[in-house]
């Protein structure tokens, strides 16, 4: 992964589909990682950002992304 791909900050749209694919709700993705709810419903409207340490936080601790950094994003 490249230095700006890691600085990337993630969608809305990818916000919401990671939380639906790890099949929780915004409360309890906003608890995965330490967020309030409405921090989390801003970041899936668009309101806000999602910083993107926060993110590969989020999927790191979903399994959705694996430790060895290897996700391929792009």
């Amino acid at each position: 992964m490249t230095h700006s791909q890691k600085q990337q900050s993630p969608t809305p749209a990818a916000i919401r589909e990671a939380r639906m694919a790890a099949g929780l709700t915004q409360t309890e993705a906003a608890q995965t990682v330490s967020a309030s709810l409405r921090g989390w419903q801003q970041w899936e409207a668009g309101d806000r950002t999602m910083p993107p340490g926060l993110f590969e936080l989020f999927m790191l601790k979903t399994g959705q992304w694996p430790l060895n950094g290897d996700h391929g994003a792009t």
